[in-house]
Protein backbone atom coordinates (compact mmCIF):
# COMPACT_ATOMS: atom_id res chain seq x y z
CA UNK A 1 0.00 0.00 0.00
CA UNK A 2 2.51 2.05 1.09
CA UNK A 3 4.70 2.65 -2.19
CA UNK A 4 2.65 4.98 -4.01
CA UNK A 5 2.27 6.95 -0.91
CA UNK A 6 4.21 10.08 -1.42
CA UNK A 7 3.30 10.32 -5.00
CA UNK A 8 -0.53 10.71 -3.69
CA UNK A 9 0.28 12.86 -1.13
CA UNK A 10 2.36 15.01 -3.55
CA UNK A 11 -0.23 15.11 -5.59
CA UNK A 12 -2.94 16.14 -3.20
CA UNK A 13 -0.73 19.23 -2.11
CA UNK A 14 0.33 20.20 -5.81
CA UNK A 15 -3.78 19.91 -6.82
CA UNK A 16 -5.47 20.89 -3.52
CA UNK A 17 -8.22 18.45 -3.96
CA UNK A 18 -8.63 15.26 -3.74
CA UNK A 19 -10.85 15.37 -7.36
CA UNK A 20 -8.35 17.28 -9.49
CA UNK A 21 -5.55 14.71 -7.61
CA UNK A 22 -6.86 11.93 -8.86
CA UNK A 23 -7.74 12.65 -12.11
CA UNK A 24 -3.83 13.79 -12.33
CA UNK A 25 -2.70 10.63 -11.32
CA UNK A 26 -5.27 8.62 -13.36
CA UNK A 27 -7.34 6.96 -11.05
CA UNK A 28 -10.53 7.85 -9.28
CA UNK A 29 -11.68 9.98 -6.89
CA UNK A 30 -13.17 7.07 -4.71
CA UNK A 31 -10.06 4.94 -4.64
CA UNK A 32 -7.57 7.70 -3.74
CA UNK A 33 -10.02 8.78 -0.55
CA UNK A 34 -10.09 5.31 0.43
CA UNK A 35 -6.46 4.55 -0.06
CA UNK A 36 -5.39 7.76 2.22
CA UNK A 37 -8.12 7.37 5.05
CA UNK A 38 -6.72 3.13 4.89
CA UNK A 39 -3.37 4.89 5.23
CA UNK A 40 -4.39 7.11 7.90
CA UNK A 41 -6.43 4.30 9.76
CA UNK A 42 -2.94 1.91 9.80
CA UNK A 43 -0.83 4.62 10.76
CA UNK A 44 -3.32 6.38 13.69
CA UNK A 45 -2.66 9.65 12.79
CA UNK A 46 -4.43 12.24 10.41
CA UNK A 47 -2.30 13.00 7.19
CA UNK A 48 -4.32 15.88 5.65
CA UNK A 49 -6.29 18.69 7.09
CA UNK A 50 -9.65 18.92 5.47
CA UNK A 51 -11.10 21.61 7.62
CA UNK A 52 -9.27 23.92 5.15
CA UNK A 53 -9.08 24.52 1.42
CA UNK A 54 -6.67 23.66 -0.37
CA UNK A 55 -6.19 20.61 1.21
CA UNK A 56 -2.68 20.92 3.76
CA UNK A 57 -1.11 18.21 5.26
CA UNK A 58 -1.11 17.87 9.15
CA UNK A 59 2.45 17.72 10.76
CA UNK A 60 2.20 14.06 10.69
CA UNK A 61 1.16 14.13 7.31
CA UNK A 62 4.57 16.34 6.74
CA UNK A 63 7.15 13.61 8.48
CA UNK A 64 5.22 10.46 6.97
CA UNK A 65 6.31 11.98 3.75
CA UNK A 66 9.43 13.41 4.69
CA UNK A 67 10.30 10.01 5.89
CA UNK A 68 8.68 8.32 2.55
CA UNK A 69 11.10 10.36 0.29
CA UNK A 70 14.06 9.67 2.48
CA UNK A 71 12.92 5.31 1.95
CA UNK A 72 12.15 6.31 -2.21
CA UNK A 73 15.83 7.70 -1.76
CA UNK A 74 17.49 4.84 -0.51
CA UNK A 75 15.89 2.17 -2.40
CA UNK A 76 17.30 4.52 -5.40
CA UNK A 77 20.52 3.64 -3.89
CA UNK A 78 20.15 0.04 -3.39
CA UNK A 79 18.89 -0.21 -7.20
CA UNK A 80 21.58 1.74 -8.60
CA UNK A 81 23.88 -0.72 -6.66
CA UNK A 82 22.46 -4.05 -7.73
CA UNK A 83 22.88 -2.50 -11.33
CA UNK A 84 26.13 -2.58 -10.89
CA UNK A 85 26.99 -5.34 -9.54
CA UNK A 86 24.64 -7.50 -11.87
CA UNK A 87 27.01 -5.81 -15.18
CA UNK A 88 23.82 -4.08 -16.82
CA UNK A 89 22.85 -7.77 -17.34
CA UNK A 90 19.29 -6.43 -16.04
CA UNK A 91 18.17 -3.02 -16.03
CA UNK A 92 16.22 -0.05 -17.42
CA UNK A 93 17.63 3.62 -18.70
CA UNK A 94 14.23 6.02 -18.75
CA UNK A 95 15.42 8.44 -21.29
CA UNK A 96 14.01 12.34 -21.93
CA UNK A 97 14.57 12.99 -25.44
CA UNK A 98 13.30 16.61 -27.55
CA UNK A 99 11.26 15.04 -30.39
CA UNK A 100 14.06 16.78 -33.06
CA UNK A 101 16.73 14.90 -31.58
CA UNK A 102 14.43 11.97 -31.48
CA UNK A 103 14.06 12.00 -35.08
CA UNK A 104 17.57 13.42 -36.20
CA UNK A 105 20.41 11.99 -33.51
CA UNK A 106 18.83 9.12 -31.55
CA UNK A 107 19.92 6.85 -34.61
CA UNK A 108 23.63 7.90 -34.00
CA UNK A 109 24.45 6.18 -30.90
CA UNK A 110 21.26 4.16 -29.75
CA UNK A 111 21.28 1.06 -31.74
CA UNK A 112 25.13 1.01 -30.59
CA UNK A 113 24.37 1.05 -26.58
CA UNK A 114 22.02 -1.22 -27.13
CA UNK A 115 23.69 -3.73 -28.57
CA UNK A 116 27.04 -3.07 -25.78
CA UNK A 117 24.03 -3.52 -23.38
CA UNK A 118 21.36 -6.23 -24.48
CA UNK A 119 20.10 -6.52 -20.63
CA UNK A 120 19.01 -2.77 -20.66
CA UNK A 121 15.87 -1.91 -20.76
CA UNK A 122 15.25 1.66 -22.84
CA UNK A 123 12.08 3.41 -22.29
CA UNK A 124 12.02 6.83 -24.26
CA UNK A 125 10.23 9.67 -23.36
CA UNK A 126 9.48 12.78 -25.88
CA UNK A 127 8.18 15.55 -24.52
CA UNK A 128 8.81 19.60 -24.49
CA UNK A 129 12.22 20.93 -23.11
CA UNK A 130 10.16 22.46 -20.03
CA UNK A 131 7.70 19.46 -19.31
CA UNK A 132 11.19 17.57 -19.19
CA UNK A 133 12.67 19.90 -16.92
CA UNK A 134 10.14 18.99 -14.83
CA UNK A 135 10.41 15.16 -15.32
CA UNK A 136 14.00 15.36 -14.49
CA UNK A 137 13.42 16.79 -11.27
CA UNK A 138 10.60 14.42 -10.24
CA UNK A 139 12.93 11.75 -10.66
CA UNK A 140 10.53 10.59 -13.27
CA UNK A 141 13.00 10.05 -16.50
CA UNK A 142 16.79 9.43 -15.72
CA UNK A 143 18.87 11.49 -18.13
CA UNK A 144 18.05 14.02 -20.82
CA UNK A 145 18.87 14.40 -24.61
CA UNK A 146 18.03 17.93 -25.23
CA UNK A 147 18.80 21.48 -26.04
CA UNK A 148 19.95 24.49 -24.85
CA UNK A 149 19.05 27.08 -23.33
CA UNK A 150 17.95 25.07 -20.11
CA UNK A 151 16.29 27.08 -17.55
CA UNK A 152 15.86 25.24 -13.86
CA UNK A 153 19.13 25.69 -11.87
CA UNK A 154 18.73 22.72 -10.38
CA UNK A 155 20.26 20.86 -13.77
CA UNK A 156 23.64 20.72 -15.11
CA UNK A 157 24.31 19.52 -18.81
CA UNK A 158 27.19 18.31 -20.73
CA UNK A 159 27.71 19.14 -24.27
CA UNK A 160 27.50 16.66 -26.96
CA UNK A 161 27.87 18.97 -30.02
CA UNK A 162 26.90 22.64 -31.68
CA UNK A 163 25.31 23.45 -34.81
CA UNK A 164 24.61 25.93 -37.20
CA UNK A 165 20.81 27.66 -36.92
CA UNK A 166 19.52 28.44 -40.28
CA UNK A 167 16.64 31.08 -41.29
CA UNK A 168 15.12 29.98 -44.25
CA UNK A 169 13.53 32.05 -46.83
CA UNK A 170 11.25 30.39 -49.41
CA UNK A 171 11.92 31.26 -52.95
CA UNK A 172 9.39 33.95 -54.09
CA UNK A 173 9.77 36.02 -50.89
CA UNK A 174 10.47 39.16 -51.05
CA UNK A 175 13.65 38.81 -49.34
CA UNK A 176 14.92 35.71 -51.56
CA UNK A 177 17.82 36.33 -52.89
CA UNK A 178 18.34 33.22 -56.19
CA UNK A 179 22.14 33.90 -56.19
CA UNK A 180 23.17 32.62 -52.57
CA UNK A 181 22.35 29.06 -53.33
CA UNK A 182 24.24 28.09 -50.52
CA UNK A 183 24.16 28.97 -46.76
CA UNK A 184 25.74 32.19 -45.64
CA UNK A 185 25.45 34.95 -43.50
CA UNK A 186 22.29 37.18 -44.05
CA UNK A 187 23.33 39.85 -46.42
CA UNK A 188 20.80 42.22 -44.77
CA UNK A 189 19.15 44.30 -41.64
CA UNK A 190 17.24 41.26 -39.72
CA UNK A 191 15.22 44.43 -38.83
CA UNK A 192 13.29 43.67 -42.05
CA UNK A 193 12.33 40.31 -41.04
CA UNK A 194 9.50 42.55 -38.17
CA UNK A 195 6.25 41.58 -39.07
CA UNK A 196 7.25 39.19 -41.29
CA UNK A 197 5.00 35.58 -41.35
CA UNK A 198 6.57 33.00 -39.56
CA UNK A 199 5.88 28.82 -39.14
CA UNK A 200 7.16 28.47 -35.85
CA UNK A 201 7.53 25.17 -32.85
CA UNK A 202 5.20 25.16 -30.39
CA UNK A 203 6.08 27.30 -27.44
CA UNK A 204 8.18 25.17 -24.47
CA UNK A 205 10.10 23.20 -27.16
CA UNK A 206 13.45 23.75 -26.93
CA UNK A 207 13.87 24.76 -30.59
CA UNK A 208 11.01 27.22 -30.05
CA UNK A 209 13.08 28.66 -27.13
CA UNK A 210 15.85 29.50 -28.72
CA UNK A 211 14.18 30.90 -31.74
CA UNK A 212 12.31 33.08 -29.04
CA UNK A 213 15.54 34.46 -27.68
CA UNK A 214 16.77 35.28 -31.52
CA UNK A 215 13.84 37.31 -32.77
CA UNK A 216 13.70 39.25 -29.12
CA UNK A 217 17.73 39.95 -29.82
CA UNK A 218 16.12 41.45 -33.24
CA UNK A 219 13.40 43.02 -31.77
CA UNK A 220 11.35 40.96 -34.67
CA UNK A 221 7.95 40.52 -33.91
CA UNK A 222 6.50 38.16 -35.63
CA UNK A 223 3.20 37.48 -37.89
CA UNK A 224 3.37 33.32 -36.82
CA UNK A 225 1.17 31.72 -39.51
CA UNK A 226 1.42 28.41 -37.82
CA UNK A 227 3.05 26.56 -34.78
CA UNK A 228 3.75 23.06 -35.50
CA UNK A 229 5.72 20.24 -33.26
CA UNK A 230 7.26 18.72 -35.79
CA UNK A 231 10.47 20.67 -37.52
CA UNK A 232 10.13 18.59 -40.47
CA UNK A 233 6.41 19.88 -40.69
CA UNK A 234 7.99 23.54 -40.82
CA UNK A 235 10.74 22.92 -42.81
CA UNK A 236 8.46 21.71 -45.54
CA UNK A 237 5.81 24.13 -45.22
CA UNK A 238 8.17 27.60 -45.27
CA UNK A 239 10.34 26.02 -48.09
CA UNK A 240 6.95 25.87 -50.02
CA UNK A 241 6.24 29.59 -48.80
CA UNK A 242 3.85 29.41 -46.20
CA UNK A 243 6.47 31.68 -44.03
CA UNK A 244 10.16 31.74 -42.95
CA UNK A 245 10.96 29.88 -39.98
CA UNK A 246 14.58 28.93 -38.30
CA UNK A 247 15.70 25.78 -38.24
CA UNK A 248 18.65 23.33 -37.21
CA UNK A 249 21.49 22.01 -39.77
CA UNK A 250 20.64 18.86 -39.18
CA UNK A 251 17.13 18.69 -40.81
CA UNK A 252 19.20 19.47 -44.43
CA UNK A 253 22.32 17.39 -43.35
CA UNK A 254 20.60 13.80 -42.28
CA UNK A 255 18.53 13.64 -45.95
CA UNK A 256 20.77 15.59 -48.19
CA UNK A 257 18.25 17.82 -48.27
CA UNK A 258 18.15 20.15 -51.37
CA UNK A 259 15.96 23.71 -51.59
CA UNK A 260 15.42 26.64 -54.02
CA UNK A 261 15.46 28.83 -50.11
CA UNK A 262 18.23 31.22 -48.91
CA UNK A 263 19.58 29.64 -45.92
CA UNK A 264 21.23 32.66 -43.53
CA UNK A 265 23.01 31.98 -40.52
CA UNK A 266 22.23 35.04 -37.54
CA UNK A 267 24.27 36.82 -34.89
CA UNK A 268 27.60 38.17 -34.36
CA UNK A 269 28.64 35.37 -32.83
CA UNK A 270 26.36 33.41 -35.06
CA UNK A 271 23.58 31.43 -33.32
CA UNK A 272 24.02 28.13 -32.87
CA UNK A 273 21.88 25.17 -31.64
CA UNK A 274 23.80 23.16 -28.54
CA UNK A 275 23.01 19.62 -28.11
CA UNK A 276 23.35 18.32 -24.57
CA UNK A 277 22.91 15.56 -22.00
CA UNK A 278 21.06 17.09 -18.83
CA UNK A 279 20.52 15.66 -15.26
CA UNK A 280 19.51 16.35 -11.76
CA UNK A 281 21.92 18.34 -9.90
CA UNK A 282 24.11 16.80 -6.82
CA UNK A 283 22.15 13.45 -7.56
CA UNK A 284 24.17 10.52 -8.50
CA UNK A 285 23.64 8.65 -12.07
CA UNK A 286 22.58 5.26 -12.03
CA UNK A 287 25.13 2.97 -13.33
CA UNK A 288 23.27 2.69 -16.56
CA UNK A 289 22.52 6.15 -17.04
CA UNK A 290 26.25 6.97 -16.21
CA UNK A 291 27.16 4.59 -19.31
CA UNK A 292 24.73 6.15 -21.44
CA UNK A 293 26.31 9.70 -20.61
CA UNK A 294 29.75 7.89 -21.12
CA UNK A 295 29.21 6.88 -24.47
CA UNK A 296 27.47 9.31 -26.05
CA UNK A 297 30.28 11.76 -25.00
CA UNK A 298 32.33 9.44 -26.76
CA UNK A 299 30.14 9.68 -29.72
CA UNK A 300 30.81 13.04 -30.06
CA UNK A 301 34.29 13.79 -28.57
CA UNK A 302 36.50 15.55 -30.53
CA UNK A 303 40.04 15.04 -31.32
Amino acid sequence: MKYFSAQYLDAILEYGNISQAAKALFISQPYLSKYIKNLESELGVKLLNRQVTPLTLTYAGERYLSYMKEIDEKYLKMKHEFEAISHFKKGRIILGINPILASYTLYQFLPKFIKTYPGLEIELVEESASEMETLLLQNKIDICLNMLPITNPELVYEELYVENLYLLVPKGHRLHDAKYKEPKHIPFNPNLLNHERFVLLKPGLGLRRLTDQILEHYRIDPEIVLETQNIENAFRLSNSGLGLTIIPECVLERDNVETEANLFTLGNPIYQNTVVISYVKDVPLSPAAFAFLQMTKEKYKRY
